[in-house]
């Protein structure tokens, strides 16, 4: 499968100004209102995605929003404004991130366009994957995507490697928050800080993030959150990031299938469209 790679808004931009021009932009065959949905959707999805994320080392928002600008500008960009294809983007990774396995409607706040977003099927493809560690942690031979924010449930000990006998490099004190890179095969769960693999945890220790608030959830407010940690104190604690290594992991990553309806401008269209979560949990429409 090929990835659409990252981009920063100030790149799109400058492909945007080459391809069109400073005069007679509107003669341009790249210059029209489909194209320019694609472009400019994606350069705000970037923006808005930054409204979901959360902590330094959780961009996954981000990227998503990019690409799910993009893909959704291409596809419906003759008939929603920017602003509807921005609020559209953001409504579908929400969606995503939260798991949904229902339809879920948008509706926009300053037009006519509405959408329905339905998850038609789901379907899990495995990948070669690269992964970032540090020097201390052991390499896994294969692994589940996850990268969702969890929090410990209890006091738990980190790991060089996903077994009890492994090193303790790091322990999470209750309701400590950090990004769940994936899960092994034998039911531990990669603890990373801004994105790199820092140890290993045992699952049933620690778990997503309750979108409600709970009295867990309340301590982790107040508690440790890996991805925000200062450097000394991370360092103090075993996880430092003065030493990344790279590796190669066969991982198993979820895809859904998503059917679109959306009305606007008195048409209305549908589109199936696939979106797969890559190596660093940003999902993708591809």
């Amino acid at each position: 499968m090929t990835r659409m790679r990252r981009f920063t808004v100030g790149a799109i931009t400058a492909a945007i100004l080459s391809t069109t021009g400073c005069a007679g932009m509107s003669e341009n065959q790249y210059f029209n209102q489909e194209n320019m949905g694609s472009l400019l959707g994606a350069v705000a999805g970037v923006a808005i995605g930054s409204q979901v994320g959360g902590g330094s080392g959780r961009t996954v928002a981000m990227i998503l929003g990019g690409v799910a600008g993009g893909a959704l500008g291409k596809m419906i960009g003759k008939n929603l404004d920017e602003r509807d294809q921005q609020a559209l983007a953001l409504r579908t990774q929400q969606m995503l991130n939260q798991g949904a396995n229902h339809a879920v409607s948008w509706q926009s706040d300053h037009s006519d366009a509405q959408a329905t977003i339905t998850p038609v099927k789901s379907t899990i493809k495995n990948e070669t994957v690269k992964v970032q560690r540090t020097e201390a942690v052991q390499t896994v031979a294969n692994m589940k995507l996850i990268n969702q924010t969890y929090i410990a449930k209890k006091s738990a000990n980190v790991r060089n490697a996903p077994n009890n006998t492994a090193s303790k490099v790091g322990g999470l004190a209750l309701g400590s928050s950090f990004t769940a890179i994936g899960r092994t095969d034998n039911d531990w769960i990669m603890v990373g800080r801004k994105g790199v693999t820092v140890g290993y945890v045992y699952a049933p220790l620690v778990g997503p993030k309750p979108a409600a608030v709970t009295q867990v959830t309340q301590v982790a407010d107040v508690a440790t959150d890996l991805d925000a940690m200062d450097d000394v104190v991370a360092k103090q604690q075993g996880f430092d990031l003065d030493s990344i290594q790279e590796s190669q992991i066969s991982a198993q990553t979820s895809c859904k299938t998503l059917e679109y309806k959306v009305t606007a401008k008195g048409k209305s269209n549908s589109e199936q469209v696939e979106a797969c979560q890559s190596a660093d949990g940003a999902w993708e429409l591809i």
